[in-house]
C-alpha cells in the first residue's frame, strides 16, 4: 500500500495527521469506509490507525510506526462546567506484563519505546456520541525530555520492584511521580496469578495494569498544545520549558531518587522551633494561617529557587504531588481535619465513573506531608517530613464517599445532612471550609448553594502519621 506520508520521517507522519484537525474521523475520510470493529476505549484510536493512517492493527511491542520510531496515541478530553478543555484519564502506554516486565530495565523495556516519542492526538469526548464523529482538537508530536525519562525510570523501579516482591495486588498509581501503573482491563475480568523472578506463583492475585503517564503529566503536554496553538507543533528536549521553575537538577536525579533529594531538604531543619526555622532559612516570619506551608516551601525551594511557590515548579506541575502540613499537639493527636479543593457539582454530575473522576485524581495522588507538633514549651517545631499514598482499602472507601456526594448532587441534596460526617468516622466527610452565609455557588439543579469541600478527618490523619513515623 502506498501511504499519503513518509512511513519513516516524524515530519512527514505529523503533517498528515493536521488533516484531522477540527474534524471527526468520518469527516476526515469517506465515511461508509468506516467499520467499527474494535471494542473497549482504545478503539478511536484502532480506527485511525486502519482508516487514517492506512496501517494494519497488531500487537507488536515496537512504536506503531516502527521505520520512524513513532507511538500513535489518541487521548480524550473533556468540557468543564466553565467550558475550558482539560485531560479527561490518564495516557495508556501498554500493559504490564507482571512475569516477564521485571527482567528488563527501564531502558530495554516496552513502556521505552512506546513513549519516548509520540505523535498524541487530543479528541473532544462527548458522551453518547460514536468514536467516529468525534472532533480532533490538538496534533502534537511529544519527546519526553531527559530529566522527565530519569524520573520514570525510577518510578519504573519503584512499579517493577512491588511486583518482584509479589506485591503487584498492592501497586496504586500514588506509588510514583509521572509515570504509573493504572488499572486497566474490563469489569468482571479475574484477577491475574504471575510468576515471581524466583519461579514460584504470586500468593495473591493482582488486578490487570498498564504503564500510564499520569493525568498531571497529561495537563503540562495539554498545555503546551494549547500555548503553541497545538496545530502539529513539534516539542523537543532542548526547548521544553515554561512550566514553572525546576527545583532539582538531572545531576541530582543521577545520584538520588526524586523523593529522597527533597526529603533531604528537611533533614537539618528537624528539631526547630518556627522562629528557629525562620531565622535559620533568612526569610519573614508570618501569622498567616499558611505559615507552616510558606515555611517549608522556603526549605522545598532553599537550592536556587528561592521564592518561588513550590506548587508552581515544573516537577509539581507534571507530578501532581500535593503538600500538606499537619499540626499535632504535644500529646501527637490532630490539631484540625484537612480540608481539600470545593466540590464542583456540574463536573461532578458528568463523571461517568470513579477512575475518571477528580477526587480520584486527588486521592491517588503523591502527598508530601510536612509535619508540625507542639512541644512541652507550647512552641512548634518541625517534626518530621514523608510522601504518602493512599492504601487500595482506603481507596475503596474513598469510592463510595465520591458515591454518595455524586448521588446526592443528582438527586438534589447538597445539605450537610446527606454527606459523609466526621462522627461516621468513615476518614472522609464533606463540609465548608467556611460558615459565611454569602459562601454560595450555582447549583446545576437551578439557584444557588453552599459550597462544601473534601476533607480527611482528624483521626485518619493522626493513623496516616503515626504508620510513617514509627
Amino acid at each position: 500500500m502506498i501511504h499519503p506520508y513518509d512511513k519513516a520521517s516524524k515530519w512527514s507522519i505529523l503533517e498528515y495527521s493536521k488533516r484531522l484537525l477540527n474534524k471527526t474521523l468520518e469527516e476526515a475520510i469517506i465515511p461508509d469506509q468506516i467499520e467499527d470493529q474494535f471494542r473497549g476505549k482504545g478503539r478511536l484510536g484502532q480506527l485511525v490507525e486502519k482508516y487514517f493512517f492506512g496501517y494494519d492493527i497488531n500487537s507488536n511491542q515496537e512504536a506503531d510506526f516502527s521505520e520512524a520510531g513513532l507511538e500513535l496515541k489518541c487521548t480524550p478530553l473533556k468540557e468543564l462546567a466553565t467550558k475550558a478543555l482539560a485531560i479527561k484519564e490518564r495516557l495508556v502506554l501498554t500493559m504490564i506484563d507482571f512475569s516477564e516486565d521485571h527482567k528488563k530495565p527501564f531502558e530495554k523495556s516496552h513502556v521505552y519505546v512506546k513513549c519516548m516519542f509520540m505523535l498524541i492526538l487530543f479528541y473532544l469526548h462527548e458522551a453518547g456520541v460514536p468514536v467516529q464523529q468525534l472532533k480532533f482538537i490538538y496534533s502534537v508530536l511529544w519527546q519526553i525530555p531527559q530529566k522527565d525519562l530519569l524520573i520514570m525510570k525510577q518510578d519504573y523501579e519503584t512499579i517493577i520492584d512491588k511486583i518482584k516482591a509479589g506485591k503487584a495486588h498492592e501497586l496504586s498509581e500514588g506509588d510514583t511521580t509521572y509515570l504509573g501503573a493504572c488499572r486497566k482491563g474490563q469489569k468482571g475480568d479475574a484477577n491475574v496469578v504471575y510468576t515471581l523472578p524466583n519461579g514460584e506463583k504470586s500468593e495473591i492475585p493482582a488486578p490487570k495494569r498498564a504503564f500510564s503517564l499520569k493525568t498531571q503529566y497529561m495537563r503540562t503536554i495539554l498545555e503546551f498544545a494549547q500555548k503553541t496553538g497545538g496545530q502539529g507543533t513539534y516539542n523537543t528536549s532542548a526547548i521544553v520549558g515554561g512550566y514553572g521553575a525546576q527545583l532539582i537538577t538531572e545531576q541530582e536525579l543521577m545520584a538520588k531518587s526524586f523523593e529522597n533529594i527533597l526529603l533531604d531538604r528537611f533533614k537539618p531543619y528537624f528539631g526547630l522551633t518556627y522562629n528557629e526555622l525562620v531565622k535559620a532559612l533568612g526569610c519573614e516570619g508570618s501569622k498567616a494561617k499558611s505559615k507552616y506551608f510558606l515555611v517549608a516551601n522556603e526549605i522545598l525551594t532553599e537550592k536556587g529557587s528561592r521564592g518561588v511557590d513550590v506548587t508552581k515548579s515544573e516537577e509539581f506541575k507534571k507530578s501532581g504531588i500535593i503538600i500538606k502540613t499537619i499540626r499535632l499537639k504535644a500529646n501527637g493527636s490532630s490539631a484540625e481535619a484537612m480540608s481539600f479543593e470545593n466540590i464542583n457539582y456540574f463536573d461532578i454530575m458528568k463523571e461517568e465513573e470513579w477512575y475518571e473522576s477528580r477526587l480520584y485524581d486527588i486521592f491517588t495522588g503523591r502527598f508530601l506531608f510536612i509535619v508540625f507538633q507542639e512541644n512541652e514549651r507550647e512552641e512548634t517545631i518541625l517534626k518530621n517530613a514523608f510522601f504518602w499514598t493512599m492504601s487500595v482499602g482506603d481507596l475503596e472507601i474513598a469510592e463510595e464517599y465520591w458515591k454518595n456526594i455524586k448521588k446526592n448532587v443528582e438527586d438534589n441534596h447538597i445539605s450537610p445532612e446527606y454527606f459523609y460526617k466526621a462522627s461516621d468516622r468513615k476518614n472522609f466527610h464533606v463540609r465548608p471550609k467556611a460558615q459565611k452565609a454569602t459562601d454560595v455557588t450555582a447549583n446545576p439543579h437551578g439557584g444557588s448553594v453552599k459550597k462544601f469541600c473534601y476533607w480527611f478527618n482528624k483521626e485518619y490523619i493522626k493513623q496516616i502519621v503515626e504508620q510513617n513515623l514509627r
